[in-house]
């Protein structure tokens, strides 16, 4: 492979294209990429020159080196999400040095169905906020929340406002975050809404995840369903045996 000797550093375009390649699955998370000696002679560069690189990647959470087995590819193109703690989509995109953002988003009141307004625990004749969001990570588009929150809680009806964490305006408004969820998962195909919503092609796996938040006062803050693209986003769980 040439290196243009003219432009940007010879580390830095070894990085860039090392970086590139894992990205695109040419080096899968768990596999090590080619030897020092070997990348020498693939990029036609020095020792020196290939270690900068590689120190960068590692720097940068793409891979991990170790005496006497190599370099391994340590990225996923996968967001792997932790059910053992609550965290809010902002803080998980953060945590991961991704940006988290928002492509859409409305929000309006309306009469629930009847087995949302049970699910909020809600009067016959209470309406709820309705809040659709399009979440993006480095403004790609990874989820399509659907969330109901109780109407006598007081909210900005502005949707800027819900660009952000949502979370982060619950505690703002005294509404307190979430204390306890309780979560349900399920397999379906995108439809050519959501196929459309996430940019990806239609019958596409997707996860979808339905959560009932309740605050430190043991009330029903948020019930959210939450489309996922399945290629994109996985969820892990930890179990200890009492």
């Amino acid at each position: 492979m040439n290196i243009d000797r003219e432009s940007l550093p010879l580390y830095l375009q070894v990085k860039m294209t090392l970086k590139e390649e894992i990205e695109n699955d040419k080096y899968p998370r768990g596999s090590l990429i080619p030897a020092e000696p070997q990348l020498e002679k693939i990029f036609h560069v020095s020792r020196i020159t290939i270690r900068q690189a590689i120190t960068e990647l590692e720097a940068e959470g793409y891979v991990k080196k170790a005496r006497g087995k190599g370099t391994t590819v340590t990225y996923s193109s996968r967001i792997n999400e932790s059910a053992n703690a609550i965290r809010s989509f902002t803080t998980e995109i953060l945590e991961r040095k991704m940006k988290p953002g928002t492509s859409y988003v409305t929000l309006k009141k309306m009469k629930p169905s009847k087995s949302i307004q049970d699910m909020l625990e809600l009067e016959a004749k209470e309406d709820v906020y309705q809040l659709i969001r399009i979440r993006t990570a480095n403004d790609k588009p990874i989820v399509l929340f659907e969330t109901y929150i109780p109407g006598h809680f007081e909210l900005p009806m502005d949707p800027k406002a819900f660009e952000d964490s949502m979370y982060g305006q619950f505690e703002k408004a005294n509404i307190g975050k979430p204390i306890v969820i309780k979560e349900t998962f399920s397999s379906m195909l995108a439809d050519v809404a959501l196929s459309k919503a996430l940019h990806i092609s239609k019958g596409r796996p997707i996860l979808k995840r339905i959560r009932l938040s309740l605050n430190d006062r043991n009330e029903p803050i948020e019930y959210t369903i939450s489309y996922y693209d399945g290629q994109t986003y996985e969820y892990s769980i930890e179990l200890h045996q009492r």
